[in-house]
């Protein structure tokens, strides 16, 4: 009777630390997370990884804000995060998703910062029944042209930052006739700009192109094309060039003044401003993808994130954090949900439900999973033009129009390509707000 108390009275003290641990009581939830670690794309993707621990490690902790706080892990579980490079073409990529899902153990899959990747990948998840988070990939063919269950998007498209700037341009610059670009000649950068032209020619339809540039991502050298872009002088010069290839381009169209000549629209821009501050000219128009980095409301959530982040990084996070950022919150949000009150693990199914067509705060605000029949997110956006405060060394940004994500964002079943060209038809931008 003795030895009976004794194993009793343990087993009770086990099922205690168990349900006092909370996030430690269960197995381990496993997140690959998916980024380019190396190439051109790398230097713009480390804020998210930055971000992605940031936030695993407050999620196992319980110290989230609200409407976060209060609960440690995802639905009972303790996050563990995992990193693998995106870098070496969509082969690599496929195969290395199927090692995650057979050898592995990954439970979800999230991050991705190329549009081909996420264009290959994104089958071959349906296929393995992986739950898959696209973080930062930014083409709108996704769920345009496909139907997924196990795949979603936390992030809106590059549809919505077209929109936003041409409809900024016509407000506030609405003497420009004439526009040239240069983009990358892949996936990213065709988008960027056929949907770029599409809004422009839908809400300024007097414009013309007269100049365009198709260098090759990670060259590096741009006096050709910004000789070329200087010699047709036009109005107003879109560009998606990112990461390193942005800070080339920057510096030696600088030497060139052709920001003097032409105004310059880079929605990319706000990946570049940690490293190069000061020596961006001022005046560039940009957006973060939606109301996230310099454009971010007011929050409690924004304010812890900003402060950790900056406390342990030493800059601001830019938009890729508030990204990676995003997906988990969304994840969590999600696992919760399917959890309920008991806190058992939730199969993968029940946080497919809960994460379909949902709603969930961010850093960046509040984002909709709204489109792609509940996979992809929506959410406001703002633009502005760049400025530096060289008596405090810091990036400020001014002349800033919030765009409702109704305004910028095609309706539910709307190819974004038809719905640009054909002048936005259903856009609701009641909601605009200058600031």
């Amino acid at each position: 009777m003795r030895r009976l108390s004794k194993i009793t009275l343990a087993a009770a003290a086990l099922a205690a630390c168990l349900q006092a641990g909370g996030a430690l009581a269960q197995e381990k939830l496993r997140i690959a997370v998916v980024t380019p670690l190396t190439g051109p794309l790398a230097s713009v993707n480390v804020p998210g990884q930055n971000a992605a621990r940031i936030l695993a490690e407050a999620i196992n902790a319980g110290t989230l804000p609200a409407p976060y706080s209060g609960r440690r892990g995802m639905g009972g579980a303790e996050v563990e995060l995992f990193f693998l490079d995106e870098n070496g073409g969509n082969a690599k990529q496929v195969s290395e998703f199927r090692g995650l899902a057979e050898r592995r153990g990954a439970d979800v899959v999230m991050g991705f910062g190329s549009a081909a990747t996420c264009l290959a990948v994104a089958p071959v998840a349906e296929e393995l029944k992986v739950l898959t988070v696209m973080s930062t990939c930014a083409t709108p063919r996704i769920f345009e042209d496909a139907s997924y269950e196990y795949v979603f998007r936390t992030t809106a498209h590059t549809t919505m930052d077209s929109a936003a700037l041409a409809l900024y341009v016509r407000q506030r610059l609405p003497e420009v006739r004439t526009v040239g670009h240069i983009n990358p000649n892949f996936a990213l950068g065709q988008d960027s700009w056929r949907d770029f032209a599409a809004a422009m020619k839908s809400a300024m339809p007097a414009t013309r192109v007269v100049a365009e540039q198709w260098p090759t991502m990670g060259s590096g050298q741009y006096t050709a094309e910004i000789s070329a872009l200087a010699a047709r002088r036009p109005d107003l010069i879109h560009t998606s060039l990112t990461g390193t290839d942005m800070e080339a381009f920057m510096t030696q169209m600088s030497a060139r003044g052709l920001q003097e000549q032409s105004r310059i629209v880079a929605p990319l821009l706000e990946l570049a401003i940690n490293r190069m501050g000061r020596q961006i000219p001022e005046g560039i128009i940009f957006t973060a993808r939606g109301t996230n980095g310099l454009f971010a409301p007011p929050s409690a959530l924004n304010t812890w994130f900003t402060d950790i982040y900056r406390g342990r990084h030493n800059e601001m996070p830019v938009f890729t954090a508030y990204q990676y950022a995003a997906t988990l919150l969304a994840l969590k949000a999600a696992y919760d949900k399917a959890a309920g009150p008991a806190g058992a693990r939730p199969a993968t199914r029940d946080v497919i439900a809960a994460l379909r067509s949902s709603t969930f705060e961010a850093p960046g605000g509040t984002i909709r999973m709204a489109l792609g029949n509940g996979h992809q997110a929506i959410q406001d956006t703002a633009v502005g033009e760049f400025g530096f405060d060289r008596r405090a060394n810091v990036t400020t940004v001014r002349n800033v129009t919030v765009f409702p994500a109704a305004c910028v964002n095609p309706p539910a079943g709307a190819r974004s390509e038809a719905w640009l060209r054909d002048g936005m038809p259903g856009a609701d931008c009641s909601g605009i707000v200058n600031r």
